[in-house]
């Protein structure tokens, strides 16, 4: 029978792309939208990394590179690891994938069995719990709140890892909430994995937009779980390259042997001028990247201070991301005419069909009580949606 998988018609559809979408047609039909859903930098591509990928055009750097990665980017991403995160690799250690994203998929893929669960922390990258039920293991949720700034109790953490568990994905910097888990915490878990023996997968790709003194830490480079760790990162958030599709992961051999395997069957090896440019990215000049932070920052505040205009809205400052992760869980049961808000999908749809501003709900995030907005869009947007969304709340009411 001309049918879909069962896997892939028991897939869920993300309510952020949803509403991305229907803001985008809007904004195409005409509606003046304050769209505050991007998951990308608005910066362009530094310089020097555009200008290597022209050359690596004019030099006919056009055909396949080795699955695993082309080795000056093995070479880099090694020295990389060893320098800024205190995580050392041999270079058979390392692949290159299309994204960060596909390097967390390949990773789920060849360490679970049907069956076996992978504990996330939410609030939690929206793709996670889909990737995981798609190599048909099962996603155990811990929770975090906005009371402890969204950063999870190792206890709760403790607490969900039973025989059945195969690993723990980190996500910090964290998308939606922007934490940023500390090194006592991230040693508590690692104590944890190294006693039960499951898999950490750390995914850093937001390491570098952290603010107020904050450092990222790489749980990878605590000596005593070091081979159980899986450290992902890319190029998407620190060098404003999402669409040059480039990410890494590095970890045990026998994980990345096969990973590698599992990567020559689809896709093969990542783009040859996009890792020429990565090249550059990880050798050249900081100085676009540290003024994107410096705008990043004052977008931050700006946001920050918005928010504490409006009443009855409870916020977490953000220590690192582009993002800000609220709660609206006091406008629950309020009207809007005959309307009456019950989750972040309604209340998302009701800020953007009545107010032209689009945010993300927090369903997708595992955490149904918040809505999420991204400050990677230009000041003058963050003004109109900040204002829009003030005055969409404050027109909800118990009638």
């Amino acid at each position: 029978m001309l049918t879909l998988s069962r896997k892939i018609q028991n897939s869920g559809h993300s309510p952020t792309i949803a509403i991305a979408e229907k803001a985008r047609r809007l904004q195409a039909s005409g509606v003046d939208v304050a769209n505050l859903t991007a998951g990308e930098p608005d910066f362009p591509t530094p310089r020097h990394v555009k200008e290597a990928a022209i050359i690596a055009i004019e030099q006919n750097f056009t055909k396949y590179t080795p699955n695993q990665g082309a080795p000056d980017l093995i070479q880099a991403i090694v020295r990389k690891f060893s320098l800024e995160n205190n995580v050392h690799f041999e270079p058979s250690q390392i692949l290159v994938s299309n994204g960060a994203k596909q390097s967390v998929f390949n990773a789920l893929q060849v360490i679970c069995n049907k069956g076996d669960e992978v504990v996330l922390i939410a609030p939690h990258c929206p793709d996670y719990p889909e990737m995981v039920r798609l190599v048909d293991a099962v996603p155990i949720v811990v929770k975090s709140n906005i009371e402890h700034h969204f950063v999870p109790d190792a206890r709760d953490i403790r607490k969900a890892i039973n025989q059945k568990t195969k690993a723990i994905l980190l996500n910090s910097p964290n998308n939606p909430a922007g934490s940023v888990y500390s090194r006592s915490l991230l040693e508590e878990i690692a104590s944890m994995a190294k006693d039960a023996g499951v898999y950490v997968i750390s995914d850093e790709v937001y390491e570098k937009l952290v603010y107020d003194g904050n450092r990222h830490f790489s749980v990878g480079s605590l000596k005593k779980i070091r081979d159980q760790v899986i450290t992902v990162n890319g190029f998407s958030m620190a060098f404003s390259m999402s669409g040059w599709r480039i990410g890494y992961m590095g970890g045990p051999t026998t994980v990345i042997e096969a990973a590698a395997r599992l990567q020559s069957q689809h896709t093969f090896g990542a783009n040859s001028l996009a890792q020429k440019a990565a090249v550059a990215a990880l050798s050249g000049s900081t100085r676009e990247l540290e003024d994107m932070v410096d705008e990043f920052r004052r977008r931050r505040d700006f946001v920050i201070d918005s928010f504490s205009a409006i009443r009855d809205v409870s916020v977490s400052t953000p220590k690192g991301t582009f993002f800000v992760f609220f709660s609206v869980e006091k406008f629950y049961g309020r009207k809007f005419n005959d309307q009456r808000m019950k989750n972040s999908v309604e209340m998302a749809d009701y800020l953007l069909g009545h107010h032209g501003v689009a945010t993300s709900p927090g369903v997708a995030f595992g955490d149904d009580s918040c809505l999420r907005v991204s400050f990677a869009c230009s000041m003058s947007e963050l003004e109109r949606g900040m204002k829009r969304l003030k005055s969409g709340l404050g027109e909800l009411n118990y009638g």
